[in-house]
């Protein structure tokens, strides 16, 4: 048994633990939580980090086979009929099939557990296996996303979720988004080239500091439950509940006062 400790833990679907208590069972599921009452506990062989646990980050938007496709591919599709643009704009490209562990490394180091790579065929599945992802593929020769985007939204129906990203928000210059949706908006990166770094922290920090009305809070739900929602993941990602192996990150250097992320904040993968 591990037993995991830190200044907040922060289950994503219940309100955060001050000093509360993870313990989790050799395969590293969540066997139980414990509410300290903000008390530290002197419990045996306890990791107390200074910071905040969460769960293993969900990216709905990976293109780890297009390592070609650039910044102005992807805003060329931002436009009502998104799905459509995307398929159409995907299937023209080569695939760079060379390239695709690179993503994968870079998925795990930056905290991600679990993503929706958009591919045109399912010849690296065993590739993708044998990672410490979760992924779940859109084939697009075989179907569409369902993923929207922002500019749209008013039109959509409550259960259709919108990716996010700072190419999103760069191309829609207009966007703010609404409190009323908080449960739709999901973080999605993309390919080695419109991306430096395939981080869903990253793209955190970088929305964080385009709406600062919003707390990391509720930034941390765009980056966990909400896109495991989308992909269906619920029930093992995205959330610290007793049962599920959502994977461990700890984030540091935050602004507690204010509850913001900051340029200097920093993500530690613990599981």
């Amino acid at each position: 048994m591990r037993k995991i400790s830190a200044n907040y833990i922060f289950p994503v679907t219940s309100a955060p633990l001050k000093n509360g208590i993870l313990i989790l069972d050799e395969k590293n599921y969540i066997v139980d939580i414990i509410d300290t009452k903000g008390k530290i506990k002197e419990i045996q062989n306890l990791e107390f980090y200074s910071g905040i646990i969460i769960p293993g980050f969900i990216d709905v938007f990976t293109l780890l086979s297009f390592s070609s496709y650039s910044k102005s591919d992807f805003q060329n599709c931002l436009h009502s009929d998104f799905g459509s643009a995307l398929k159409e704009s995907l299937l023209q490209k080569q695939t760079t099939p060379d390239t695709i562990q690179r993503g994968i490394n870079q998925l795990e180091a930056y905290g991600t557990v679990a993503t929706a790579d958009y591919c045109t065929n399912n010849d690296h599945a065993e590739r993708k296996h044998k990672s410490k992802l979760f992924f779940s593929d859109i084939n697009l020769s075989q179907s569409s996303t369902s993923l929207q985007i922002p500019s749209f939204c008013n039109q959509l129906k409550n259960e259709e979720s919108i990716l996010l990203n700072g190419l999103v928000i760069d191309k829609i210059k207009d966007f703010n988004p609404s409190k009323n949706q908080m449960n739709r908006y999901c973080i999605g990166t993309g390919s080695l080239t419109t991306h430096l770094k395939l981080s869903v922290f990253e793209e955190l920090k970088s929305l964080q500091e385009l709406f600062p009305e919003f707390t990391f809070w509720e930034l941390i739900k765009w980056g966990t439950i909400n896109g495991a929602k989308q992909l269906r993941i619920e029930t093992k990602f995205g959330s610290l509940e007793i049962g599920k192996k959502p994977g461990l990150n700890l984030l540091t250097n935050l602004d507690y006062p204010n509850q913001k992320f900051t340029a200097k904040s920093e993500l530690k993968i613990l599981v």
